[in-house]
């Protein structure tokens, strides 16, 4: 009777105890669960850049000062341009794509007092497949384009792109800048597709 007892006390220590084991697990997996969702928030989620919209509530700091445009373009005021939010326009779903234009790859100098901090970047325009007018405008205005984004990219250190959040801040840019030289649409999105830094 009494080793009857004693072997019940052992097997019931035995389910508490491994009972604790799963408890604790459960709990650990949780706590994993919840800082990988805060660093995911606070790191990695897209965030919309001040000076973006600093931007958009200021239009005459979009217009580029050096090109005029022409007559009938600086009457008609400018649609209203895409949420960015890490680059993208919001209201497009995941599931939709809009049309692509690539950008071939770029090599640019980075600002670096020796000189010698190389980057190639491959870019890709996302804007409204049915608006084909604006894929032509694009086209016309490519070297414009690229002037901008090699201007742009020279000026800039390699320790401020060189992150995730540099890159965003750096594909807000781009599409800020880009629409600015638009007169048919608007793009609503800048995809880096290529970055490969030489030192």
């Amino acid at each position: 009777m009494a080793e009857d007892s004693e072997n019940t006390e052992q097997q019931t220590r035995k389910k508490s105890s491994k009972l604790k084991f799963i408890i604790i697990g459960l709990v650990a997996i949780l706590l994993l669960v919840v800082i990988l969702v805060v660093v995911y928030m606070l790191v990695l989620a897209p965030k919309s850049d001040t000076t973006d919209q600093t931007a958009q509530q200021n239009p005459a700091v979009q217009a580029p000062a050096a090109v005029p445009l022409a007559p009938a373009v600086q009457q008609a005021a400018p649609p209203p341009a895409p949420a960015m939010g890490g680059g993208m326009d919001m209201g497009i779903s995941n599931a939709e794509m809009g049309q692509i234009y690539p950008i071939p790859t770029l090599n640019v100098n980075l600002a670096d007092p020796t000189g010698i901090t190389y980057l190639a970047i491959t870019l890709a325009l996302e804007f409204d497949p049915k608006n084909s007018d604006l894929y032509s405008e694009v086209e016309t205005k490519m070297p414009r384009i690229t002037d901008m984004i090699i201007t742009t990219l020279s000026s800039k250190a390699y320790e401020e792109i060189s992150t995730s959040q540099g890159k965003v801040n750096l594909k807000n840019e781009f599409l800020r800048r880009i629409n600015a030289m638009l007169a048919k649409g608007r793009l609503y999105n800048v995809y880096i597709t290529g970055f490969t830094v030489q030192r």
